[in-house]
């Protein structure tokens, strides 16, 4: 079986395994919800070996919320299938080197290794662009709202608390 790299289990069909049946369908490729403690730690691990190599750390704080086209209530299937499009998209959007950390099932965090202040502007602009829309799920349309907001380091902070509060503060309202 071949090694995984941690921060992207989205991309695991990327891989091409031999010997194997296709995967089933209702394998959940997303990145799994870690919670606001396990994202600050690997934040924390990431600002570690940036400081080692005297490097700048880029971190967005993307929140995403889905609303009915229609105004009604969003169905909790439907809801999973945007949200799986979402984090496709998330993962699409930037590098390999980069980490995907899931916060909750509204809350997402890019960690932008070697990035500066320029670079989470850009990215951020991007994943604006990418999510923010209407998504077809059956016969309904659902749309998605996202505010991101960016911290860099050293500049925001030194610790990975500091930058999570920042970049969840930057976030447009």
């Amino acid at each position: 079986m071949p090694v995984m790299s941690p921060t992207r289990p989205e991309r695991e069909e990327d891989f091409h395994l031999t010997g194997q049946e296709e995967r089933a369908a209702e394998v959940l490729r997303t990145t799994p919800v870690s919670g606001p403690a396990v994202v600050q730690a690997r934040v924390e691990l990431h600002l570690a070996q940036c400081r080692r190599r005297r490097g700048a750390l880029a971190l967005l704080c993307v929140r995403v919320d889905i609303v009915s086209a229609a105004g009604g209530a969003v169905g909790a299937e439907a809801e999973r299938q945007v949200r799986h499009q979402v984090s496709d998209r998330i993962g699409s959007a930037v590098r390999g080197s980069d980490a995907i950390l899931r916060e909750s099932d509204r809350d997402t965090c890019v960690v932008l290794v070697d990035a500066g202040t320029a670079v989470a502007a850009r990215v951020s602009k991007r994943l604006q662009q990418l999510l923010e829309g209407g998504y077809r799920v059956g016969d309904e349309t659902l749309q998605v709202c996202v505010r991101i907001g960016a911290a860099t380091h050293p500049e925001h902070g030194l610790r990975a608390a500091e930058l999570l509060r920042r970049a969840t503060d930057a976030q447009v309202h």
